[in-house]
């Protein structure tokens, strides 16, 4: 009986290592993975939003040590009422400073003869890092319009 003692100790102390090795793991893992989406947010930070656009929606996917979805992480979806309808310039200033190339697919004009609700122009463009969108849409004819970025991790 004298021996159950000093194991009952032994037990006790690995399970006490083993309870602060872990939340020491926890929170390295966790600073890291703040880090990694600060360094997101700060990237999709270099566009020139105007002030007088409105944010309407946002969604943050921060890092996560397993990312189990189709929806990478990190990741960044903002969403902004223009509060105008917005010329090719306006969007240009936007991505213009970001330091690599945003690419487009067309001029940022909305057809006269299309009704309902439309994309009117897609920059696109990768830092190496992250892929970036930003959308622009009309949501009918003389109405504000709608600008959406999209920011996810470039696959490999």
């Amino acid at each position: 009986m004298g021996l159950g003692e000093p194991v009952k100790r032994i037990v006790g102390i690995v399970l006490a290592a083993v309870f602060v090795l872990g939340a020491i793991a926890f929170f390295l893992v966790q600073s890291a993975e703040e880090k990694v989406t600060a360094d997101m947010l700060a990237r999709a930070g270099r566009f020139a939003i105007p002030p007088d656009w409105q944010l309407t929606d946002e969604i943050v996917r921060s890092e996560r040590f397993l990312c189990m979805s189709t929806n990478p992480c990190p990741s960044l979806s903002r969403q902004w009422d223009a509060g105008k309808q917005l010329t090719t310039s306006d969007v240009t200033a936007v991505v213009s400073g970001v330091g690599f190339e945003m690419k487009t697919d067309a001029p940022c004009q909305r057809p006269a003869n299309v009704s309902g609700s439309i994309t009117i122009c897609r920059f696109s463009g990768t830092d190496g890092e992250y892929s970036y969108m930003l959308n622009a849409a009309s949501p009918g004819l003389n109405e504000s319009q709608i600008v959406t970025m999209i920011v996810r991790p470039v696959v490999d």
